[in-house]
């Protein structure tokens, strides 16, 4: 009797050869492994290549940007230095122009009120106030450099007078007539002596006629010339 299985079998699958299975394996996933690495290690140093070329561009793009600047800087502070010379030269011009026009004013504003009042105390009697606005170190001064220049406090002015007094840049042209040279010497004294006065001339004189009596006393007429030191 032959007897027939219907019921389905169990295939028994194939095993391959242990030896060759794991060979191949073994042998595909290290060419992988390698392959991989390799490929890595070349897109790193690709990366880090490309990198460092590009830092290093920036770097010179960036010394170039700052050495620009630098010079734009310097542009900029040499322009702004000739343009605050060019105004200080301005502004000092300006100055020199008001002062200029200050000096015209005084000059216009000053009066020879108080050097005539000088004069004029000069040409009175000690004994009613008058005399000279003595500048004490001035005064020492001329002494010891000339002792005829010591005033006589006793002197009278009465012999003295004044014809002309003229300004002119500064100083005084003074015409006037005296009885004698003493007098004359006496308010030459006073003049240095006063500290409305500076630097003076020697005074010129001759002798003239009274005008009104030619057979009266002969009286000198002179003139000199003296430095105004003050004003007002």
């Amino acid at each position: 009797m032959i007897r027939i299985n219907l019921l389905p079998q169990k295939r028994k699958r194939a095993v391959a050869s242990p030896g060759r299975t794991v060979t191949v394996a073994a042998t595909t996933a290290g060419g992988n492994g390698t392959l991989s690495f390799v490929l890595m290690a070349l897109g790193w140093f690709l990366v880090g290549g490309a990198g460092w070329y590009l830092l290093s561009g920036e770097e010179e793009k960036a010394t170039e940007l700052r050495a620009e600047m630098a010079n734009v800087t310097k542009g900029v502070n040499d322009a702004k230095a000739a343009i605050d010379e060019g105004s200080l030269e301005t502004r000092t011009a300006e100055i020199d122009k008001q002062k200029l026009a200050i000096a015209k004013l005084e000059d216009k504003k000053r009066t020879p009120v108080y050097v005539m009042y000088e004069l004029s105390s000069m040409l009175m009697d000690p004994a009613q106030g008058g005399g000279p606005t003595i500048d004490q170190e001035k005064y020492k001064q001329n002494v010891r450099d000339d002792p005829q220049s010591q005033i006589n406090e006793r002197w009278d002015p009465s012999g003295l007078w004044l014809t002309s007094v003229v300004e002119k840049e500064g100083r005084l042209e003074i015409a006037g007539s005296a009885r004698d040279a003493a007098d004359l010497a006496e308010f030459t004294r006073r003049l240095r002596a006063s500290v409305w006065f500076g630097a003076i001339t020697h005074p010129d004189y001759e002798r003239a006629a009274d005008q009104k009596d030619k057979d009266g006393p002969r009286y000198l007429t002179w003139t000199l010339d003296v430095e105004v030191r003050r004003w007002n």
